[in-house]
C-alpha cells in the first residue's frame, strides 16, 4: 500500500509537469517544411510535404511564460519551417532573405525562440533575414476562420536589398483557426446576435406562427 508521502510527491510531480506543459507554447502538429534550394540564381521554395500546405491553429488558451506571453489567449502554429534543400552558395557580402507579399489582416509573426514580432508584424519590418537553419517561426491570430500569407524568398545584399541578375521564388502559407463564424454573427447593442433570416427561413418560421395561432383559436 502506497504510504502518504509517496503520493504527495506523485501528486506535485504531475502538476509541475501540467505547469511546465502549460508554460511552452505547442508547434501544433507535425512540421511542415519549406524546402528552399537556389540553382543558376533562381531561389525555388517548395513544400517538403503538399499535402501540408495548410495547418490548423491550436486554440489559444492558458498563460505561456517570458517572451512566449505575446501568444497567450490567441490561436498559434509553429509547423511550418524554413530548411535548405541541399547545400546553398552565395556571393560575398550576401544573404538569403524573405519578403511578405500579402496576407491576411489579423494574421501575426513571431520569431521561434525571442517571439519578436517579424515580417511586418507591429510595425517591424517586412523583410526578414534566414540564416539557412531550420527556422519555425510562430503564426499567430485572435480570429476565427482561414487566414493566408505569401512570401517572396531572395537572395540580396546585407541591407536585404535584392542582388542582380538573381530571381526569387514566392510561396504561400495557409491556416485554419477554429470555425469561420463571421457571416452568421452580428453585433448589436453591444451583445452578439444571429443575422436577418433568408427569406426560405421567413416563410417556415410563418408557417409555425400561424400554427400557433390556430392552436391558441381552439
Amino acid at each position: 500500500m502506497l504510504n502518504r508521502s509517496l503520493i504527495t510527491v506523485c501528486a506535485i510531480s504531475i502538476a509541475v509537469v501540467g505547469v511546465a506543459q502549460a508554460d511552452i507554447p505547442q508547434m501544433g502538429g507535425p512540421m511542415s517544411h519549406l524546402l528552399v534550394s537556389i540553382f543558376d540564381q533562381q531561389v525555388y521554395v517548395t513544400f517538403e510535404s503538399p499535402a501540408m500546405s495548410t495547418v490548423e491553429m491550436l486554440e489559444g488558451s492558458g498563460a505561456f511564460s517570458g517572451s512566449a506571453s505575446v501568444l497567450d489567449g490567441i490561436g498559434h502554429n509553429s509547423q511550418f519551417g524554413w530548411l535548405a534543400n541541399g547545400f546553398i552558395s552565395l556571393p560575398p557580402n550576401s544573404g538569403v532573405f524573405v519578403r511578405t507579399l500579402g496576407g491576411s489582416e489579423h494574421l501575426s509573426v513571431y520569431s521561434e525562440f525571442g517571439y519578436d514580432p517579424i515580417l511586418g508584424t507591429d510595425g517591424s519590418d517586412s523583410v526578414w533575414q534566414w540564416d539557412g537553419s531550420m527556422i519555425h517561426n510562430w503564426y499567430a491570430s485572435d480570429v476565427k476562420g482561414p487566414h493566408s500569407v505569401r512570401y517572396e524568398v531572395f537572395v540580396g545584399d546585407l541591407l536585404g536589398n535584392p542582388l542582380d541578375g538573381w530571381s526569387g521564388g514566392d510561396v504561400e502559407l495557409n491556416f485554419t483557426y477554429g470555425p469561420d463564424i463571421s457571416d452568421r454573427i452580428g453585433v448589436f447593442g453591444g451583445a452578439s446576435v444571429s443575422v436577418v433570416p433568408t427569406p426560405g427561413s421567413l416563410v417556415v418560421l410563418s408557417g409555425v406562427l400561424a400554427l400557433g395561432a390556430r392552436r391558441r383559436g381552439d
